[in-house]
């Protein structure tokens, strides 16, 4: 999953408002991509968050998709 949304961030090239690129990617459409369901999905972005490899940041207004930042690991 991590590999996947890398690869997706790099190919969207979403930036904020600060130029730092970001991927967003609704729960339904990643279970697809990987063919898991939303339940595996979940656990995972939350375990992904917990080891520091993602972030996720709600954006405001209903129905918005929350921006996941790709963190990459320092060597080391």
């Amino acid at each position: 999953m991590y590999c996947k949304m890398l690869d997706a961030m790099f190919t969207k090239k979403l930036e904020d408002e600060n130029g730092i690129l970001f991927v967003y990617f609704p729960i339904k459409q990643l279970a697809s991509a990987l063919s898991r369901c939303e339940m595996t999905i979940k656990r995972s972005l939350n375990e992904l968050e917990n080891a520091g490899l993602i972030m996720r940041v709600r954006q405001q207004g209903f129905g918005e998709p929350n921006h996941i930042y790709i963190l990459i690991p320092k060597k080391g």
